[in-house]
């Protein structure tokens, strides 16, 4: 999976968003400040209908409809 495909997004909500992928960023995230605990969190940004629409990769099935060349 890679930017410019073209794919197939299934959120836990039972969404699912079609589209271009424009972006995939990785972010650190405090999971717990207590403990001092960061998790890495991947994100999707899918172009869906005129709107980038941006999935956390953990909580999503991704399949890639079309790779791009």
């Amino acid at each position: 999976m890679k930017v410019g495909d073209l794919v197939r997004v299934k959120s836990i909500l039972d969404q699912v968003h079609i589209g271009i992928l424009v972006d995939i960023s990785q972010k650190k995230e405090i999971f717990s400040e207590k403990y001092a605990v960061v998790s890495n969190v991947t994100y999707l940004h899918v172009l869906c209908d005129g709107k980038i629409q941006v999935l956390d990769m953990e909580d999503c099935v991704v399949e890639v409809i079309s790779e791009s060349r």
